[in-house]
């Protein structure tokens, strides 16, 4: 006799594998974007933000990248591409004075992420373990840009 799955569910306090994969993920980006920020940091300001920009147009290219690899169709390399050009407009603003856009880049690129990569057709090429190391990345040096701008105002 075929017994009901549901008495074997363990309870609300066991986390399923997945959650543990996206937290795992997210402490690793975290960890990458404690490690650049530390990197960063050794430079004067003027080559600090050329770090931080740097990295975003980057993790921009990453997912082109992920979309040449995976067979992406042509939309979706538009996408992307078109990911590497707004990204990289945030940087050349950033790289003039305008932190503030450099940051907003940063946490633009968590809506990339999430509403581009973690479901639906960006998936699809995107390993699924990316999206969620990335979203905390990109947060932590988003939230890097904006301190770097307050400790080092008037100065390049």
């Amino acid at each position: 006799m075929p017994r009901d799955r549901r008495s074997f569910y363990p309870g609300p306090w066991l986390v399923s594998i997945h959650a543990v994969h996206q937290m795992i993920a997210m402490l690793i980006g975290t960890i990458l974007a404690l490690a650049v920020v530390g990197v960063a940091r050794m430079y004067p300001p003027g080559k600090e933000r050329l770090v931080y920009g740097a990295g975003l147009v980057i993790t921009a290219f990453v997912y082109l990248a992920f979309a040449l690899v995976g067979g992406a169709s042509a939309q979706w390399l538009v996408i992307e591409s078109l990911g590497v050009l707004l990204y990289g407009g945030a940087v050349w603003g950033g790289l003039r004075g305008r932190l503030w856009l450099l940051a907003m880049g940063w946490t633009a690129h968590v809506a990339w992420d999430v509403l581009l990569h973690m479901s639906g057709s960006g998936s699809d090429y995107t390993p699924n373990w990316y999206p969620w190391a990335c979203v905390s990345f990109d947060l932590v040096i988003a939230g890097a840009v904006l301190a770097s701008s307050r400790r080092h105002v008037g100065t390049n």
